[in-house]
């Protein structure tokens, strides 16, 4: 089953339609959190031709999360299969980025002598899980203090950073996060996707990838 899940996912990845009709039983349903429920093998495959594979200059490729399936059998020469998996988008030639994760949990038929999804569950969708880029190993904690002060933002209001250990600690109202040098004048927080890069007396700010405003250091 773990193979046949595997050829499914690999025509997917390609969109291949007659792969993946085959991977389904003629009744099969399709279950998703966001775009609701599909019943039919061929309703299923036309989704997944007009949905993940019709966009224009998208590419969308699925990988499982190591470590995350499981396959229990069931009754009637079924296996019922869970786990987690990431999906990637490579967007007009751009490089390739994680846009989501979620959870499935299908129910694979023994049918004709081979193993096809009659149910399918695809669940929990959101965003991948913020991992931080690396510390700058050489970058010199005695310039810190150079990027303390107070900033002030249009947008936020006042922005405060002050030195805490090998690190800056950023004060906005009720948010306070610890900030880590990852360049020589850019800083990102541990816990979620902000990022500080400075040029002068002024500070960037940037939220999961994008400028979202610019503070600038009080005197």
């Amino acid at each position: 089953v773990e193979r046949a899940d595997q050829a499914f996912w690999a025509a997917y990845n390609v969109c291949d339609r007659d792969r993946m009709a085959n991977a389904f039983t003629e009744d099969a349903e399709f279950y998703h959190d966001i775009t609701g429920l599909t019943r039919g093998r061929d309703a299923i495959v036309a989704s997944l031709m007009s949905g993940p594979c019709g966009t224009p200059g998208q590419h969308l490729r699925r990988q499982v999360v190591e470590g995350t399936v499981q396959a229990f059998p069931l009754a009637d020469q079924n296996i019922f299969l869970v786990g987690d998996h990431q999906f990637y988008v490579r967007q007009d030639g751009k490089a390739e980025h994680v846009s989501a994760r979620a959870r499935f949990a299908d129910v694979w038929r023994r049918e004709d002598g081979r193993w096809r999804m009659a149910r399918v569950v695809s669940y929990d969708h959101g965003p991948p899980p913020y991992a931080p880029p690396p510390v700058d190993a050489a970058f010199d904690a005695a310039r810190l203090p150079s990027f303390a002060g107070r900033y002030r933002s249009p947008d936020f209001g006042d922005v405060i950073l002050s030195v805490e250990g090998q690190s800056l600690r950023m004060q906005s109202g009720n948010l306070s996060l610890a900030l880590f040098p990852i360049s020589d004048a850019r800083f990102a927080a541990t816990d979620r996707d902000l990022q500080f890069a400075f040029d002068g007396d002024q500070v960037t700010i940037f939220d999961g990838g994008q400028a979202v405003t610019t503070a600038r250091r009080q005197r």
